[in-house]
């Protein structure tokens, strides 16, 4: 794969580049912003959010764009979202974990830092955990197979295509997520079930054949 890395304050390349050498990959250095929108090159770009001071830099890419910022509060994701970037990350993890991040979003976009999500939409828990685990229990295993798939951040057409059902119906099962966990988007249910730990919870739904 061709990556071509923009990160002229080396917030994150000098710990990334290597293992992207290590496995193969053909690493470019854009010398500028501008850079990222030329054609060809690469099949990727990997960028340093805080050297991007216009949007338009990133909506203009026609190859997936994956961020990497130093920051660690929600607005940071709330910007990879109006820009479409397949995913974020945070430098505040080790490079191996970096790296596996940016292949996940890259491979099936978006994929969202947990610990920004986190910042980006916590308001304060109103539940406790015994009161938001119980929402939980009220998923049917196919909503919590849909909630998964939704914390993974798979798109609805993937949903419905791995599922072997129509994207009206998992339209439907989505709707049905959100209002059984109380929340208003899926942004909102991924940070709900971050925040609140439910991934030993959904364990209790037997395997669906």
């Amino acid at each position: 794969m061709r990556v071509m890395l923009y990160d002229p304050n080396q917030v994150f390349s000098a710990s990334i580049r290597p293992l992207l050498h290590r496995r193969g990959d053909i690493v470019i250095e854009a010398k500028s912003a501008k850079a990222l929108t030329a054609e060809g090159q690469a099949d990727c770009c990997l960028v340093a959010l805080e050297a991007v001071s216009r949007n338009r830099v990133l909506t203009d890419c026609e190859r997936p764009v994956f961020l990497i910022t130093d920051r660690d509060d929600g607005s940071v994701l709330r910007k990879a979202v109006s820009v479409s970037a397949a995913g974020i990350a945070s430098t505040h993890i080790l490079p191996k974990d970096l790296l596996n991040a940016i292949d996940q979003g890259l491979a099936s976009p978006p994929y969202y830092d947990p610990q920004l999500l986190r910042a980006a939409l916590q308001p304060a828990p109103l539940l406790g955990d015994q009161d938001a685990h119980e929402l939980a229990h009220h998923l049917t295993p196919r909503e919590d197979d849909v909630l998964r798939r939704i914390v993974r951040g798979e798109a609805t057409s993937h949903m419905a295509d791995a599922m072997g059902v129509s994207v009206s119906t998992v339209r439907s099962h989505v709707q049905n997520v959100l209002g059984k966990l109380g929340v208003n988007s899926r942004l909102a249910a991924i940070a709900f079930a971050i925040n609140y730990g439910l991934d030993p919870v959904r364990e209790k739904h037997p395997q669906m054949s």
